[in-house]
């Protein structure tokens, strides 16, 4: 008990204003890390919404392509068989040209895809 008395008020004083100081300090930056708590998860709520937007568009776009692609390809097997028969048609064509005519056998035939 003896430090007690000891103590004289202003050093109580300075104590009292030093612990003051810090629980002013504490309650500052317990508001800080508040904030900085709120603008992570609000940073958090964006990027999860651009992230969903995002994958949305992507998927979109995946099918836009696959069903160009097939279109794609369906006219190409369209022109390749439409290719085909202009040349099986040309190559009867001049085979009945020739056989009518002999004078014309000479000539080169078309040859048809392999």
């Amino acid at each position: 008990m003896q430090q007690w008395q000891d103590i004289d008020d202003s050093e109580l004083n300075i104590q009292s204003q030093y612990l003051t100081e810090l629980q002013d300090q504490k309650t500052e930056l317990l508001q800080k890390v508040q904030i900085l708590k709120t603008d992570l998860q609000d940073w958090r709520t964006k990027l999860e919404s651009q992230v969903k937007t995002y994958k949305t568009e992507i998927g979109d776009l995946r099918s836009a392509l696959t069903h160009e692609v097939d279109e794609l390809r369906s006219e190409f097997s369209e022109l390749k068989a439409a290719l085909k028969h202009q040349i099986e048609v040309m190559s009867s064509v001049q085979a009945a040209t020739a056989a009518a005519s002999p004078q014309h056998a000479a000539m080169p035939q078309l040859v048809g895809p392999s």
